[in-house]
């Protein structure tokens, strides 16, 4: 059951991505998340991380239009009301891991408060190019 739970908060979180929805995707974080992005900028709490979503989404924002795909590699159970998600981000479409600029592994810890799960620490990292 919290494996799937996972897999439709990732899931949600690819579909706020690719339709650049900032506020959908914020609303997957509980309000005292920590989350570090692609960039290795910190945003603590659910307030600061709205700002740099809404930043990085926006016409003009490094991530508008950009479109990416999350490919489930674990999900491990660490208690019955958290279970941590890996996965492999990838360009939507790219087939050339090496020249990918989206390239990256996210780690999503998520934590169940009554019957909800969201997101409570999260961290994206890039995977070197070249």
């Amino acid at each position: 059951m919290t494996i799937d739970a996972a897999v439709r908060v990732l899931e949600r979180y690819e579909g706020a991505f690719n339709s650049n929805d900032a506020d959908g995707m914020n609303a997957l974080f509980w309000e005292d998340s920590t989350f570090v992005n692609f960039s290795g900028s910190v945003a603590a709490g659910r307030d600061e991380l709205l700002t740099k979503q809404r930043f990085v989404f926006g016409a003009n924002g490094p991530l508008h239009n950009v479109n990416v795909h999350y490919h489930l590699e674990k999900t491990i159970e660490l208690a019955p009301t958290f279970v941590q998600v890996v996965a492999r981000q990838r360009t939507r479409g790219s087939d050339d891991s090496a020249r990918d600029p989206m390239h990256g592994v996210i780690i999503l810890t998520l934590e169940q408060r009554a019957s909800e799960w969201r997101i409570r620490t999260g961290q994206n990292t890039p995977v070197s190019i070249g």
